[in-house]
């Protein structure tokens, strides 16, 4: 038995950060990243609201490897990968 209950599924997403994004996370492997567990029905906003990531602190969203956009659904074993904006000249 998982210890899920029926009434209220949830998902498992594992999130990758790359740039400066690692370095606000103390815990953060960059090997396995971070695996974080939402509600059925949770989008990429949900997500970055979780890490308390601003659309400017994570620049790209990468679901499965295609960009994403905030209201894209997340879903169960989805491998997300976030991009730091990058700045310079």
């Amino acid at each position: 038995m998982s210890g899920r209950s029926d009434s209220a599924p949830t998902i498992q997403v594992v999130v990758k950060l790359y740039g400066a994004l690692p370095w606000g996370f103390q815990e953060y492997d960059p090997e396995k990243g971070l695996l974080l567990e939402f509600a059925r029905g949770a989008r990429v906003a949900d997500l970055r609201s979780r890490l308390n990531l601003t659309a400017q602190d994570s620049g790209v969203v990468a679901l499965d490897g295609r960009v994403a956009a905030p209201g894209d659904a997340l879903y169960d074993g989805a491998q997300v990968r976030i991009f730091q904006m990058a700045y310079g000249g």
